[in-house]
């Protein structure tokens, strides 16, 4: 086992090697037929000890709901007692996506693609009922754009999905047929479309392509497991229908509520007979709204309703009749987690046995086989922390650090070839397009068969604001220059401090009512640094609040501001994001960036606004100004102020 562990470490091209150490040692190393037994399974010698969470999926998995009884025996995938009795065979159809995609793609293709990936050509995006854009990124010469499923034959399920799917399918308008057939086509999607209205209907139809991607990938092992038992091997030629471990999809959501939504919808689409340690995953994971939020925007309530915790994972196990929750992630089907818990997951690791002392080592092995990834609400996700995204996106498909009772006879070659994420598909729902999300798309979205974006047509907040509220806003942004995004920072402190100061200060003592909003935490303070050494000679005070002041000291800022004790009060986006405070008292706005978040524009009540920006705004000013303003805004040459009435 070590020297196969080795092998995979420092393997970065062909497979050869690979399985000549490996069928050395095989009548050694060969996995055993696996049969469910339910008593404690021992840890083999030899191998390192593993890592509890992953083993485990955060928990006992030994305790079962009691309405459930357990079968003695189950079929696994893989399992070479399986049959195609067991199977869900819906004969084999050359135009299915999934064996165009995994089974039948050519190897030279895939091979000449990994050499150069990002050759991408984007066609002109296309109107979708008036206010969604669709584009085509075809990523190679053989990349076939998707086309919108019409029926239910167009998403090819598998036979136990299509009563469900069906009436799916009926409830989607155009823009959600649309994406139906991009996702069921294994293409890469990008979807900025996301709302509280249409967030269920997304989800369900990724669980939907979810659940039939496991369910091919399983009876197409129980259909060779049969062929292979009925044969003894001989006439058979080669079979390689795996990954290096079980896993095949991971899904990717920021809160355990929203795990919870994302389970109902698994469940509700596979009707499993059984369901053990549903009551303790509820028990867990769900929890009741707090009354006291009622009166929050629902984009708040959607995100922050119930169990709101960022760290945690859970495993999936799908057989025959049951969903098995709290699976170890070896033994898992389908992984949901948070980007924070699966960091700490991996970074955890495993013991590894060198000399007299024990070390740990990173465990991300059970990503490596990971065939589709659903990263749900991202924009929410870019609100706790990105890098967490960014890290588990850099230890997908990578090749493992140990075997993990892999049959490599069986292993599919792009696997071995180290090419198997550019044929993972990647599906991201956003509420609204980031820099971040587009850098991601450019550095992991490798998709052989290429990607599809959806962004709508923006009418602008700044002409909702004026809707709300039964007074007239003067609304201004301030162009300022910038020749790079490293550049930027220093550019709009300058901007800010020798322009909007100035004009503040002129108050004097009267000056009360100001709410700074500040877009990210070093914004933050560098204008509260700014703030205090700039007022400290005037008898303007400030205070301010972000995402890490203490409740009490929050209460004390917004008491000042409200009563005018504190003429300027220091706002951060993260802090509106995560507590959305009533602020009261507020007679004017000055947006030191505008928001990434287009609703926070029009939920502030003010008389005055004024924000700047520069090119490197362009997503987020797009979806202030509206799709057909943002244009003019960065290229009009007369005059750098704009001002909205």
């Amino acid at each position: 086992m070590a020297r196969s562990s080795r092998l995979l470490q420092g393997t970065t091209g062909s497979y050869v090697d690979l399985l000549t150490v490996l069928k050395a040692g095989q009548d050694a190393e060969a996995p055993q037929k696996k049969k469910r037994k339910l008593n404690a399974t021992s840890t083999p010698p030899n191998l390192p000890v593993p890592n509890k969470d992953i083993e485990d999926s955060n928990a006992d998995s030994s305790k079962v709901e009691e309405d459930a009884p357990v079968e003695e025996e189950d079929h696994e995938v893989g399992d070479a007692d399986s049959t195609s009795e067991d199977s869900d065979d819906d004969g084999e159809q050359s135009e299915d996506s999934f064996r165009q995609h995994f089974v039948t793609r050519d190897a030279e293709e895939l091979s000449r693609f990994a050499k150069d990936p990002r050759q991408a050509k984007k066609s002109p995006a296309v109107l979708l009922d008036d206010t969604i854009r669709r584009s085509w990124i075809q990523a190679s010469n053989d990349s076939k754009e998707p086309h919108r499923a019409q029926q239910i034959e167009d998403l090819h399920l598998k036979q136990r999905l299509v009563t469900k799917g069906a009436h799916l399918l009926h409830s989607l308008n155009t823009v959600q047929r649309d994406l139906a057939g991009a996702v069921s086509s294994y293409c890469d999607v990008v979807a900025a479309i996301r709302t509280v209205q249409n967030a269920s209907v997304l989800r369900n139809i990724c669980m939907l392509h979810a659940l039939n991607h496991v369910y091919k990938t399983r009876d197409l092992v129980l259909k060779n497991n049969a062929k292979l038992s009925q044969s003894d091997g001989d006439g058979l030629g080669e079979i390689r229908d795996q990954g290096f471990t079980r896993p095949k999809v991971l899904i990717v959501v920021p809160t355990r509520q929203s795990c919870v939504r994302v389970v109902e919808s698994i469940v509700g689409l596979s009707e499993p007979q059984q369901q053990e340690n549903k009551a303790r995953f509820l028990e867990q994971f769900s929890q009741d709204d707090d009354e006291d939020w009622h009166q929050k925007p629902e984009d708040f309530q959607e995100l922050f309703g119930g169990n709101h915790g960022e760290d945690f994972r859970l495993g999936l196990k799908f057989t025959r009749k049951a969903i098995k929750f709290f699976s170890g992630f070896y033994n898992s089907d389908i992984i949901i987690a948070s980007p924070l818990g699966l960091r700490r997951t991996i970074e955890s690791g495993s013991k590894k046995e060198e000399g007299d002392a024990a070390q740990k080592v990173q465990d991300s092995d059970f990503l490596s086989s990971i065939e589709v990834v659903v990263v749900d609400n991202a924009s929410a996700l870019q609100m706790q922390n990105w890098e967490h995204v960014e890290f588990v996106f850099q230890k997908l498909n990578l090749l493992p650090r140990e075997a993990h009772g892999c049959d490599f006879s069986r292993v599919r070659h792009w696997y071995l070839d180290g090419h198997a994420k550019y044929l993972r598909q990647t599906i991201v729902l956003s509420a609204y397009q980031t820099p971040e999300i587009n850098s991601l798309a450019t550095e992991h979205l490798l998709n052989i068969a290429g990607r599809v974006q959806y962004t709508p047509v923006y009418e602008g907040a700044l002409t909702e604001a004026p809707k709300r509220l039964p007074f007239s806003i003067h609304q201004s942004l301030l162009r300022f220059e910038a020749a790079s995004v490293a550049a930027e920072a220093e550019a709009r402190l300058k901007m800010f401090t020798s322009l909007i100061v100035p004009q503040l200060l002129r108050g004097g003592d009267s000056l009360r009512g100001v709410l700074i909003f500040a877009p990210t935490y070093l914004d933050f303070s560098s204008l509260r640094n700014h703030l205090t050494s700039a007022l400290e000679r005037t008898a303007v005070s400030f205070g301010h609040v972000s995402e890490y002041t203490p409740v009490k000291e929050v209460n004390r800022a917004r008491s000042h501001f409200m009563n005018g004790r504190y003429g300027i009060l220091l706002y951060s986006e993260r802090a509106h994001h995560h507590f959305r405070y009533r602020l009261r008292g507020v007679r004017r706005i000055v947006f030191y960036g505008v928001p990434e978040n287009p609703l926070f524009w029009t939920e502030l009540d003010k008389r005055r606004v004024r924000a700047l920006f520069s090119k490197w705004d362009t997503l987020k000013l797009e979806r202030i100004v509206g799709t057909e303003r943002v244009s003019r805004l960065l290229l009009e040459k007369g005059s750098d102020t704009f001002d909205f009435v």
